[in-house]
């Protein structure tokens, strides 16, 4: 089921973000998310793009909030991503070992998951790869940064969350 049909996604999401009250921490949208797949008529989200990049415990941060939310594993598949930068035949995403935790901490918990892979610009290749698996929810790491070093270094959760018409997920460092 894509988010994108079910009648009353859109008003329902603004409505809990305005219930909600901001706090410095991912909690809130850790509510948010549980919210909202908590759908109506028994349909479940199915589809989750975790991307992950090569910081370990991100990845591992990420996946541990995927696993706390209300998920029936067997009507949930996830696609555990990594974008390398330039195209490398040799270059495999499965030996990376952020992609490794988050595989064996999804898997340990009872989800289908499979590595996806892509190489060029991480946020055209996350936004790509969400629209050719369906996704239902993107989940993202971020860190945080000043606004300076956003300005300088740009920030791929950023980009993805403007840019996405799907929610996302942001799992944040602190």
């Amino acid at each position: 089921m894509s988010l994108k049909t079910f009648s009353g996604f859109e008003s329902r999401y603004k409505e809990l973000c305005y219930k909600l009250p901001f706090v410095r921490s991912c909690e809130w949208r850790k509510a948010i998310a549980s919210q909202l797949l908590e759908l109506p008529d028994s349909e479940t989200m199915t589809t989750i793009l975790l991307a992950v990049d090569t910081d370990v415990e991100r990845a591992k941060k990420q996946a541990k909030t995927i696993t706390s939310l209300p998920l029936q594993n067997e009507d949930t598949h996830i696609s555990v991503l990594h974008v390398f930068r330039t195209d490398d035949d040799r270059a495999d995403a499965k030996n990376l070992k952020s992609v490794k935790a988050a595989l064996d901490d999804l898997e340990a918990a009872g989800f289908a998951v499979e590595v996806e892979q892509l190489s060029g610009d991480a946020v055209q290749s996350i936004l790509e790869m969400s629209e050719r698996i369906d996704a239902d929810i993107i989940s993202l790491a971020g860190r945080k940064r000043s606004p300076a070093g956003k300005a300088l270094f740009g920030s791929v959760s950023q980009e993805v969350l403007l840019k996405s018409e799907r929610p996302v997920l942001i799992e944040t460092t602190d």
